[in-house]
């Protein structure tokens, strides 16, 4: 895409924004016979979600927002009950989120920077533990020149950083298919061997090397660059989901039903049914903001002249999430002052990263052993995982742990079925540009349907595109 491509992109949608005011999009009149429950019912009631319906209530558009959840936020949530109030969700608020800063700023949220924390770790591999600096010199260290002094998360993205094909943030989706392999293949043909990319593997932020494409590695480095450049990433003041609590709080009074799980959505022509907690709802519009894993557990019916239907259903049953399952434990002492290493740690066994939470005052308050992929199986229960981080501290550190909450990512997790969606190799030439593209009177968001944006901030630009869309599609001919 070239420069004036994009100035247009960005200048069409300025010019949206300044021709949506208060009373721009009048919501049809229902049939006759037909009493809809409101002029936009939207489903799931995180970032993307509760974005939508606070614009579309802000022009006079009566919302009706459904979860399935006893709480909104979807994948925000801030774990109050641990010690240190870690994140279970979405957490870092970078300089380009405009969305994101000016809901806070509106709702009377402060963003703030990360206090100073020590970010050093120990790297565990082969059952011996070491201090990063030596690492280079190890002989468990697989890693080719002139990459041995990197941990293996960052090996990745450094070898990725070297090669990365995409200008700017919009080039992702023009990537050449030749270019959109895995990004197993990509380190093979970098000089990684196979004991080099099996420890990378390891804490990838994703589900496996070969079933992720390097594309998604290249994108994040092009957006992280773009934000970095204006300062470091921030965060909502007392956790995430003050965020998302404020957004919902700020709703008009009956806008939002909790504990409304999705059965049905169906396109009729001139309106949309939802069948969710055991009855039927309707209205002229719907916004379905589920990821892709909960979408697949509705009966979804397309509108009859959808062109993009078995595209959709395609992008739906395949698009990839990733597992994560976090184990957040107490140390039982200060391992970290006896044995001289950092607190954090880096291992090729089943705990994979470690992270440590702080308090108010600084000190250590707990710990987030971080999980992706195939070692976050769905299959173990919550005292299987803290039996078996007490054992790996123990092993590894000479001291135990005491679990306190297991948060779980996965297939397995209703509304959700995953952390975050990422691309595997030759979806986004087939898939991109088009399985967000409205059925009928349904449209979409999610952070999956994001363009200039991932995470948090392309979660709410995905709500901000679906919510134009109903407001151009309800506005008088």
């Amino acid at each position: 895409m070239d420069l004036n491509r994009r100035k247009f992109a960005l200048l069409s949608g300025a010019a949206l924004l300044a021709a949506c005011g208060p009373g721009a999009a009048p919501a049809a009149a229902p049939a006759i016979g037909r009493r809809d429950d409101a002029d936009v019912i939207i489903l799931g009631a995180g970032l993307s979600g509760l974005h939508a319906a606070r614009m579309l209530a802000d022009i006079g558009m009566k919302v009706l927002v459904l979860e399935a959840a006893s709480r909104p936020g979807g994948r925000m949530m801030t774990l109050d009950d641990v010690p240190g109030q870690p994140e279970g969700g979405g957490q870092q608020v970078g300089q380009t989120y405009a969305r994101i800063r000016k809901s806070a700023l509106d709702l009377g949220i402060r963003v703030l920077p990360y206090p100073t924390r020590p970010r050093d770790a120990a790297i565990a591999v082969g059952g011996r533990i070491m201090p990063m600096a030596d690492w280079a010199g190890a002989a468990e260290n697989p890693l080719p020149e002139p990459y041995r002094a990197l941990s293996p998360s960052a090996a990745l993205l450094v070898t990725a950083g070297r090669a990365n094909p995409f200008a700017d943030n919009y080039a992702w989706r023009e990537i050449a298919p030749e270019a959109d392999v895995s990004a197993d293949a990509f380190l093979a043909a970098q000089g990684f061997d196979g004991a080099a990319r099996a420890l990378i593997d390891t804490s990838l932020n994703g589900n496996s090397l070969a079933t992720y494409s390097i594309a998604n590695t290249w994108r994040s480095l092009t957006l992280y660059a773009e934000d970095s450049g204006l300062g470091p990433s921030e965060r909502i003041e007392g956790g995430s989901s003050r965020l998302t609590e404020a957004m919902a709080a700020s709703l008009p009074g009956g806008a939002l039903l909790l504990e409304t799980r999705i059965e049905a959505l169906t396109e009729r022509g001139d309106h949309v049914e939802i069948r969710a907690g055991g009855r039927t709802f309707t209205a002229p519009f719907a916004i379905c903001s589920l990821p892709f894993p909960a979408l697949r557990q509705v009966a979804f019916t397309a509108a009859e002249a959808d062109p993009a239907t078995e595209l959709r259903r395609a992008a739906i049953s395949g698009l990839p999430y990733t597992r994560i399952h976090q184990v957040h434990v107490i140390p039982e002492a200060r391992y970290w002052e006896a044995d001289g290493l950092p607190a954090e740690m880096w291992t090729d066994g089943p705990l994979e990263r470690v992270f440590a939470n702080y308090d108010e005052h600084g000190g250590l308050a707990s710990l987030t052993c971080w999980i992706n992929g195939t070692a976050a199986d769905p299959s173990r229960n919550d005292e299987d995982w803290f039996a078996l981080a007490d054992a790996e501290f123990r092993r590894l550190r000479g001291s135990g742990v005491r679990g306190v909450r297991v948060v779980r990512w996965d297939e397995t997790t209703p509304g959700a079925g995953g952390a975050y969606m990422h691309w595997a190799p030759g979806q986004i030439g087939e898939w991109a540009g088009r399985m967000g593209a409205p059925s009928g009177r349904i449209h979409f968001a999610g952070e999956h349907l994001s363009f200039l944006h991932t995470g948090m901030e392309g979660a709410m630009e995905s709500g901000e595109s679906a919510a134009y869309g109903v407001m151009e599609a309800a506005a008088p001919a």
